[in-house]
């Protein structure tokens, strides 16, 4: 059984994958690094994969994990960046992603941080709309147990029935939800530090005027479940940076990875088609692109560089392309349809990547 103890701590990744500036030209070096650790996990679970094909008596149940090894192995083997040098930008422009966010901590690192950066945009608009709207970190939880799939049933359902109060307030109906103008919230699974059973919780944030009251919430949350009344409700405490707050919300899939491979992959196959992810009121309708590269930056010059992954080194730089769309046609700097300004200063940058890059033996 592999130790959780050797494993990287994915929960920070996201969170340093999802600062501000954390594109920036600068902090290439450790964005590479944090990238290379999610890696190296999703090739353990790669292997995983393996030994689940070999065991399994199931022919369908052999092609399909050996081809779910075959995408976690390959997902993140190359990354290819531009720098914009101009703005001291890095973006990642290509590579190859498996889309098994709840296996793969690459695409969850990425996934976690397009939706982030969504919701944080709609929120400055929610915000601009309705100044008096505050954020609280909501926790709702049911009892630990077994059966993962059966748990999380329980507790979606729980979910459910405490939101569907909000539609029936003309009727007199209430709860603590309806303080809610909107929200946005996902469901989580770790084991239980006492029980070692699967103990499901949901965190959401919640956008409301007047604060939501944890004792009542308390007694709501009881009343639906039948087995649990722990519940938090938590203010943000700095309501212009909510990112730490959010982060609760969108680290869902992250958490996965830090799990030991035999319990990730448990989670896996009992919830890969399940929505772990929701939201009502005024945070609906945010749409999350389903492309897990960076905003590229139109019209500026760029150097194409290409990583290719090293099991157990990490990232290499492998080749570059110096010639960005206004460069590329004149190997000497001499690109007609730039600004003399724009022109004096890529000219000097790309001399010293040129230099940088040749000393270190990348062709």
């Amino acid at each position: 059984m592999e130790n959780p103890k050797e494993n990287p701590h994915f929960e920070g990744i996201l969170a340093d994958d999802s600062k501000v500036g954390g594109d920036d030209a600068a902090v290439m070096p450790a964005r590479l690094d944090r990238y290379a650790k999610a890696h190296h996990r999703a090739i353990r679970m790669s292997d995983y994969a393996t030994k689940m094909a070999e065991s399994s008596t199931s022919r369908y149940e052999r092609i399909e994990n050996n081809k779910l090894a075959t995408s976690l192995h390959n997902c993140g083997n190359y990354l290819l960046f531009r720098d914009y040098y101009t703005v001291n930008k890095v973006r990642l422009h290509a590579a190859k992603f498996c889309n098994k966010h709840l296996l793969c901590p690459l695409c969850a690192i990425r996934r976690g941080a397009r939706m982030l950066k969504a919701y944080l945009a709609k929120l400055e608009i929610i915000k601009k709309e309705n100044p008096n709207l505050k954020a609280f970190l909501v926790t709702l939880t049911v009892k630990d147990g077994e059966d993962l799939s059966e748990r999380f049933n329980h507790l979606h359902r729980s979910v459910q029935a405490f939101h569907k109060v909000r539609t029936r307030q003309s009727q007199g109906q209430f709860n603590e939800s309806c303080k809610a103008a909107g929200a946005v919230w996902s469901y989580e699974f770790k084991r239980g530090k006492n029980s070692e059973k699967w103990h499901p919780h949901v965190h959401a944030v919640w956008l409301c005027e007047t604060p939501p009251d944890a004792r009542q919430l308390s007694k709501e949350w009881k009343k639906i479940t039948g087995d649990s009344f722990i519940v938090d409700v938590t203010p943000f405490h700095n309501q212009d940076d909510v990112v730490s707050g959010f982060l609760e919300v969108f680290k869902y899939a992250v958490k996965f990875s830090d799990l030991p491979l035999e319990d990730n992959w448990q989670g896996f196959k009992a919830l890969e088609s399940k929505r772990l992810i929701a939201s009502f009121g005024v945070f609906r309708g945010v749409e999350i692109s389903n492309d897990l590269l960076d905003d590229q930056l139109d019209d500026l010059p760029y150097v194409e560089m290409l990583y290719k992954f090293v099991f157990g080194a990490g990232y290499s730089l492998t080749s570059k392309n110096d010639l960005g769309p206004e460069l590329k046609t004149h190997r000497k700097f001499a690109p007609p349809n730039l600004p003399p300004e724009k022109y004096k200063k890529g000219r000097a940058h790309l001399l010293h990547l040129r230099k940088k890059y040749d000393s270190q033996g990348v062709p």
